[in-house]
């Protein structure tokens, strides 16, 4: 059986709280960093998992306030029933390049010194994560959340969340791609560095750049005998 993901391990936990009653509806849990410790995870795999469970209406986020079990007991009681279907890895694909290229565009547009700088952090933890073989799944989400944030255009955030309960996997499976690690390091970089320029044409084209050079070899990979 395959090894489930830090995502979905700590997507389960918490449902699992919800289901047995330790959490009520209605109450408010413990801050993200304060879960984040009690399970042993990263801030980026506990946000994700948050996430998911907002999408999917068991709990609400409120910023400034905390987070809470939804007051509903129809979605708690469906969500043991909660299963997110794959969609093929060149389909989502596409859908990202729809999307991304525009939010790179726009967050460099508005040039915010914060998450610019956030997302040259990220681009060097990124490489440092690639040159030492280490895992760098969760530095990989939590770059584009980040263009998304910085774009700052709701509409483009909502069709991307849509497809948010497939992003772990998805990602999973273009890491194993041949020398795709090397490159998104690369392409990383290169778009925070783009942002930071305030060059919001060479931001949208470079994270073309990057989701295409994923789809290409899928592609090829689906025309072999």
């Amino acid at each position: 059986m395959a090894k489930l993901s830090v995502y979905q391990q700590t997507v389960d936990k918490l449902q699992a709280k919800i289901l047995s009653g330790e959490w009520q509806p209605g109450q408010r849990l413990p801050t993200m960093k304060q879960l984040s410790k009690q399970m042993g995870v990263s801030i980026t795999s506990m946000r994700e998992a948050l996430k998911s469970m907002e999408n999917q209406n068991v709990i609400s986020i409120e910023h400034g306030r905390g987070i809470y079990v939804r007051n509903d007991p129809n979605s708690v009681n469906a969500m043991g029933d909660v299963k997110v279907k794959s969609l093929p890895l060149l389909s989502l694909l596409q859908a990202r390049l729809l999307v991304e290229p525009e939010q790179a565009y726009y967050c460099a547009q508005n040039s915010d010194p914060t998450i610019i700088q956030r997302l040259q952090d990220l681009s060097e933890r990124m490489d440092k994560e690639m040159r030492t073989g280490g895992d760098f799944l969760n530095i990989d989400l939590a770059f584009h959340q980040l263009v998304a944030e910085g774009a700052n255009q709701p509409a483009l955030e909502i069709m991307l969340k849509s497809l948010e309960n497939y992003q772990i996997e998805s990602r999973e499976k273009t890491n194993t791609l041949p020398n795709m690690r090397t490159k998104a390091s690369l392409y990383h970089q290169l778009i925070a560095t783009a942002i930071a320029t305030r060059d919001a044409d060479e931001a949208k084209r470079l994270m073309g750049m990057h989701i295409r050079a994923m789809i290409e070899p899928l592609r090829r990979m689906e025309k072999q005998p």
